[in-house]
């Protein structure tokens, strides 16, 4: 399967590496990154060059980073993130970063991005959910698409 077919959800990809990664077009011409795992030194290389291919190519207006599973992230890795947000920038997209906590949050603080990057741009799910997650610990800011973690992979439902 290409990760840029259109309304495919994709189960995470895990290798050696220790993160997943999936995407998901929704209506409006959003597409959601979901994230997950570590992103340091070992996950630059494949991150960067899935960052970039998300970024360069789609119609999507608006390109979503899900970080609300992903436990560690280093300086490296959310320049990466950056270099995504300046390219897709350069094109007329927006790129947006969501669910972030802990030391993922703590990283984009001290780089001073939280203002740029991680801002919530979607209405509450109707059904009051408003992490887009059950369970309600941070998440996708309320993306009506509905997601849990299944044995180190994510699965929509």
């Amino acid at each position: 399967m290409s990760e840029n077919s259109r309304n495919e959800t994709h189960l995470p990809w895990w290798g050696l590496d220790r993160f997943g990664w999936s995407q998901q077009l929704l209506d409006g011409g959003v597409v959601v990154v979901y994230l997950a795992g570590e992103l340091d030194m070992a996950t630059a290389a494949d991150l960067g060059r899935r960052l970039m291919r998300v970024a360069e190519s789609g119609d999507a207006a608006t390109i979503v980073l899900d970080l609300s599973d992903v436990c560690f992230m280093d300086a490296h890795s959310a320049g990466l993130i950056v270099n995504a947000w300046t390219t897709a920038k350069s094109r007329g997209r927006e790129l947006c970063v969501d669910g972030l906590h802990g030391i993922p949050a703590r990283v984009f603080s001290v780089l001073g991005l939280e203002h740029t990057l991680a801002r919530r741009t979607w209405e509450a799910d109707p059904r009051g959910d408003v992490d887009g997650r059950s369970g309600g610990n941070g998440g996708a800011g309320g993306i009506a698409a509905r997601h849990c973690s299944v044995g180190g992979a994510r699965e929509t439902r």
